[in-house]
Order: structure tokens, then C-alpha cells, then sequence
């Protein structure tokens, strides 16, 4: 999350626009930046697991990092091939997503509109990300296979999100408050009727490099552009440091609600 922050700080002073592809280790479980973290999770249940606990700058609903491929587009908001409004932006990225997915063999589509599950805790607590599906998110057979968020930092656009490799994003069913009887099942049912995973849909195991270069792929194919492969440079590494120390690793922002 840090480094995402630090590519909008980049971009926002001049960088070129970034694509970037990454994985988590050890696992998380990220937060929307409204989110009440305790009220979601028992994070002594997560923290015996584990798992990480981070909030993120984008809003939406929680998400279990955990054999995917979570992917971030970095750019002016009004860039040319990817910018526009919050809608425009969505459809433009997820075209490139979608033509990668579809580039490893698998069928998926748009979603042509949004689709809110309501919470089994009701309505002061929110369900897992990947029960909801927004417009031109991407999805197979109406399950979804990639979510995202998106925030506008000033006048740069980050949207970042999740491409299920395997299955165990659905274990934060397992981190839930034991609040009410029956909850985690409830959860799990929810997950399991609206997402699904790579290997599932393949019914074969697909590796982060093979999903990172089909994703890469498509994003070239429908931008007509060339990715530069690169690393963070050393201004952006400070910075990514600086975020962690003074933001991203503390209690203050990641437990702020």
C-alpha cells in the first residue's frame, strides 16, 4: 500500500504512469479507508494466524490477500488511454484486465452493472469485497474474479485490485467475530455463490508469473503501449520507507476507525 502511495506522489510530479503488478507476504487482509478494522475482523484471531492487517488509501470493503495477484494503475486522471471519470477509468482498466484473463483461457465478462449483497451481521457491519461486484468488474459465469478500488489522490487516479489465483481469500470467513451463531457459515455460502477463483474456473492451478504475464499482456493489447519493466526508483523506495514508518505500519492508520 505504501508503494502504491508512492507511485501517486511520483506520477503526480511528473512520472510516467505506472502498472504494477505484485503479491503479498506474509498474507492480509486490507481495509477500506472507512472501514471499522475491529468490528469486521477479531484481529487477535488474525494475528495468531499470521496475517497482516493494513488499511488502504482506496475505499471499499475487506479483502483477504492470499494467492492472488493484486495489480494497481497509477496515472493522471485524465490520461489519455486510462483517465476519465470514476466509471470511464473502471471500464478502460478492466478492459486490459479482462483481455489478460481471457488471454490464460478463461471466458470472463464485464458485469454490466452493480450488484450489493446485503451483510449476514446486518446493516452497521459490512460483507467481504468479493461478495458485491461493481460495474465493469470482471466476472465468469456471474461470479466475480477481479475487484477493485479506486480513489482520486488530487488530480492522479489510483485503482488498484485483486485477481483470485486460488481460493483462500475465502478464509476470512474463518477471522470474522464469532457475534452471532452461524455467522462464518453464513460468510463462506456468500463467498462461495458469488466469487470465484483461476484454478476454479479452469479447474487447473494457475502461478503468479504466468497470470502477471497474460494480465501485462492484455493491458498492451488494449492500450496499443509498451510496459516498461522497471523497479521502483530510489526517491520512490525512500518514499514507499518513509509511508511504511510513518503511516502504513501504525496502529493510528490501520486501527483509525
Amino acid at each position: 500500500m505504501a508503494a502504491d502511495e508512492a507511485l501517486v506522489r511520483a506520477v503526480a510530479k511528473g512520472a510516467r504512469p505506472a502498472f504494477r503488478v505484485y503479491g503479498w507476504q506474509p498474507p492480509a487482509v486490507s481495509f477500506g479507508y472507512a472501514q471499522r478494522v475491529r468490528r469486521e475482523v477479531d484481529a487477535q484471531k488474525v494475528r495468531a494466524c499470521g496475517i497482516d492487517i493494513v488499511r488502504r488509501a482506496t475505499g471499499g470493503r475487506a479483502v483477504l490477500h492470499w494467492n492472488e495477484l493484486t495489480y494497481s494503475v497509477v496515472c493522471a486522471a485524465d490520461d489519455p488511454a486510462m483517465g476519465g471519470n470514476i466509471s470511464e477509468a473502471y471500464r478502460k482498466i478492466s478492459a486490459g484486465l479482462l483481455a489478460g484473463v481471457r488471454a490464460l483461457g478463461v471466458d470472463a465478462t464485464f458485469e454490466s452493472r452493480r450488484h450489493t449483497q446485503p451483510s449476514p451481521r446486518g446493516k452497521t457491519l459490512t460483507a467481504p469485497c468479493f461478495t458485491s461486484t461493481a460495474q465493469y468488474e470482471v466476472a465468469f459465469e456471474g461470479r466475480k474474479l477481479i475487484g477493485s478500488a479506486q480513489q482520486r489522490i488530487g488530480a492522479t487516479l489510483l485503482q488498484h485490485g485483486s485477481l483470485l489465483l486460488g481460493a483462500e481469500h475465502k478464509r476470512i470467513a474463518d477471522l470474522l467475530p464469532d457475534d452471532k451463531p452461524g455467522l462464518q457459515k453464513r460468510f463462506r455460502r456468500e463467498l462461495d455463490r458469488h466469487t470465484i477463483s483461476l484454478s476454479e474456473a479452469l479447474a487447473d492451478t494457475v502461478d503468479f508469473d504466468a497470470a502477471a504475464a497474460a494480465i501485462q499482456q492484455g493491458i498492451q493489447d488494449t492500450f496499443n503501449i509498451h510496459l516498461i519493466e522497471a523497479t521502483l526508483s530510489q526517491p520512490e523506495r525512500a518514499e514507499t520507507q518513509r509511508l511504511i514508518a510513518e503511516k502504513y505500519a501504525t496502529e493510528e492508520w490501520n486501527y483509525k476507525y
